[in-house]
């Protein structure tokens, strides 16, 4: 039986709680660079084999209530492996400790690291002949950088360079295997406005606006158009365009109709 020719891989069972859900997956441990809103280059060009830049371009294109964002997030992943797992989350709670400090010194007291998932992994130990297991902790949390108003785009740049320059030693060592490092990674930077329903009423009155307009221009002297029934509002969207902007978008689901016609459906704003 072919089956029987293969080599038995040891079961690796997973235990764990999910991690934060503003937080998207972490890719591996060489890369911490964000995406970018601009074209990639065409895979035939020697620029494409350069390596990708780290950081937050501009999206070039229009959006709903473009605002100033006040934060700015990385997803974060401590990762340590000991034959006792107690031992490995300690070292874990300590390696935490330890970002939290280098991140107060790098962004002057600005950042948080909240802690959200705790995954535990059995590496090894299976068969009568196998050694010991392993056990493999990881910890997933997101790091939140306070953007106070009065940074302007440089300052911001800098805070980002730095940020950048910090998750850099963590990869390197990762990769160096350096003797007492810990296994950490940082990346996914993104900037976010921490509270965007402080905007519910403005992006409100702004889709309000558009409605009257989009009746007036579409109905008829005879007809006129009037909004018949509305579902209540969605949740505020966001979506990042640049180090300084921040696209907010609320969806409103309406009817327009007259009572002389047939309604329409009004199509969400953009």
């Amino acid at each position: 039986m072919v089956a029987s020719a293969l080599p038995l891989l040891p079961l690796l069972p997973l235990w764990g709680l999910a991690a934060c859900a503003s937080t998207t997956p972490s890719p591996g441990l060489e890369s911490y660079s964000m995406g970018s809103g601009y074209s990639s280059l065409g895979s035939g060009s020697s620029e494409s084999r350069t390596p990708s830049p780290t950081g937050i371009a501009m999206l070039r294109e229009e959006a709903g209530l473009v605002v100033r964002p006040d934060t700015l997030v990385m997803d974060a992943r401590i990762r340590e492996e000991d034959a006792n797992a107690g031992q490995a989350l300690a070292r874990a709670q300590a390696a935490a400790a330890d970002l939290t400090a280098r991140l107060q010194q790098t962004t002057g007291g600005a950042a948080t690291l909240t802690p959200c998932g705790t995954q535990v992994t059995t590496l090894g130990g299976q068969g009568k002949t196998a050694t010991p297991p392993t056990f493999r902790v990881e910890i997933e949390g997101r790091v939140e950088i306070a953007l106070a108003p009065d940074l302007d785009y440089w300052k911001r740049s800098a805070l980002l360079v730095a940020m950048v320059e910090l998750s850099g030693s963590y990869a390197r060592a990762s990769r160096d295997k350096t003797p007492g490092s810990n296994d950490v990674w940082l990346g996914q930077m993104r900037v976010v406005v921490r509270t965007p329903e402080s905007y519910r009423a403005k992006l409100t009155e702004q889709w309000v606006q558009r409605t009257h307009a989009f009746a007036a221009a579409a109905q008829a002297r005879e007809a006129p158009l009037y909004l018949l029934d509305c579902a209540p509002p969605g949740e505020i969207t966001q979506k990042q365009v640049g180090l300084e902007e921040v696209a907010l978008g609320l969806v409103v689901n309406c009817r327009l109709g007259s009572p002389k016609g047939p309604s329409a459906v009004l199509p969400p704003p953009r």
